[in-house]
């Protein structure tokens, strides 16, 4: 549970001149550069107001003035903007088939990112020693403000843990965050790998997501959907918002093939198309994720090249997508839909179009459109939003929570 108080928390002084300044910033990010003027008016904060917090990080070197402008007669303007390599955040993604470690700037935009695949599913510390030897690896020079992990859920917040996992199963009550805030000397939270992937999506996306309700679709090791409403990350009563396999079990039972609540899942694709011949050999375990990833691609491309088998396999997990992000959608009253994670890649020609059309019926929504966006955060989908989530926390005006104190 994120926040046990229904009271609201008041506003001191000190709290108002950080909202103020983290309203300027994320005006500044959502407009680029520009003047103190349109930060003014974007704002709803007066001019002399906005001078001094323009003044106070110009000193600390998160601005620079860009350019002037001419107006007219009167003194030409002064454009700023963000300097995107002032702060860096790191982020951490473990999914089971691999580690990926990577630096942000204050745009979002990557500036070192490390892969390995040791993962070692029952031995948690062993492969902290993996993520701490990356996190050292892309530190440099930079000012580095903090780090997060993102990892498979469901978690438990309170002890910032694994709470149970199929596909790290001795994980399940590892300290995670107060072990690698030993190790690594800073404040790690521990995020679940959607709601992670729903932050960066907004940071990098900048403007365009925080005028929408958006699903982000997970598609990795397990699938999963973030939720964000008009740029807050909604993570729910206990930060595991987005467990949509009972969802797809039900969707799965009323079609009457009896999917499980990780039939879509690659392991169980994989399987699927050994067991039905489309692949030859043995079906890779859980504990063989590389190979399932280049069975995965094989089952792919034979279905891009006409197996009818192939095709129906995928197109059947498809289809369980597109009606999962329907329900989601539906629910949420959402505007964008954003796909992506590890596995997109492979899945989008299959994926794509089904939920595209499934989005594209009549509903009782309304008449509002649904887009669908291929993710704007590259492969390291998790990272990315660890490290965003840094910044979101630090830089997103919000209002204080009482359990924030």
């Amino acid at each position: 549970m994120q926040g046990n108080s229904p009271f609201r928390a008041g506003v001191s002084l000190s709290d108002l001149a950080q909202f103020n300044e983290r309203a300027v910033i994320h005006t500044l990010r959502v407009l680029g550069p520009t003047s103190q003027a349109e930060l003014a008016h974007n704002t709803g904060l007066a001019p002399q107001t906005v001078s001094p917090i323009v003044r106070g990080l110009l000193q600390r070197g998160l601005l620079q003035e860009a350019r002037t402008e001419s107006v007219g007669r009167g003194r030409p303007r002064v454009i700023l903007e963000l300097v995107a390599s002032a702060r860096e955040a790191i982020g951490i993604h473990v999914d089971p088939g691999c580690l990926n470690v990577t630096t942000i700037d204050l745009c979002g935009s990557v500036v070192h990112s490390l892969t390995s695949d040791t993962v070692y599913p029952d031995d948690p510390e062993r492969t902290l020693d993996e993520v701490v030897r990356l996190v050292k690896a892309v530190q440099g020079s930079g000012e580095v403000l903090g780090a997060a992990i993102a990892v498979p859920g469901p978690i438990d917040v309170s002890r910032a843990a694994v709470s149970e996992s199929l596909w790290l199963p001795g994980w399940t009550g590892y300290p995670l965050g107060s072990r690698l805030e030993e190790r690594l000397g800073m404040r790690v939270p521990v995020m679940k790998d959607t709601v992670a992937a729903a932050i960066g999506e907004n940071w990098v996306r900048a403007g365009k997501s925080h005028d929408a309700v958006l699903i982000y679709v997970y598609l990795g090791t397990g699938t999963g959907i973030g939720v964000s409403l008009f740029g807050d990350p909604f993570s729910g009563y206990s930060g595991n918002a987005g467990e949509i396999g009972q969802v797809l079990s039900t969707i799965g039972a009323a079609e009457h093939r009896g999917a499980s609540a990780v039939a879509n899942d690659p392991v169980l694709l994989v399987r699927a198309a050994h067991e039905q011949g489309v692949l030859t050999g043995e079906a890779p375990g859980i504990g063989a994720l590389g190979l399932v990833e280049s069975d995965l691609a094989a089952l792919c491309a034979a279905g891009m090249h006409g197996d009818a088998v192939a095709r129906e396999i995928l197109e059947g997990a498809a289809q369980r997508i597109a009606r999962m992000v329907l329900v989601a959608v539906e629910l949420f009253d959402a505007s964008l839909v954003v796909m992506g994670g590890p596995y997109w890649p492979l899945l989008e020609p299959f994926y794509g179009a089904a939920v595209r059309t499934a989005l594209a019926a009549p509903s009782a929504r309304g008449a509002h459109d649904v887009e669908v966006l291929p993710t704007a955060l590259g492969t390291a989908v998790g990272a990315v939003g660890a490290a965003a989530a840094v910044l979101d926390e630090l830089f997103v005006p919000r209002a204080p929570r009482r359990w924030d104190r």
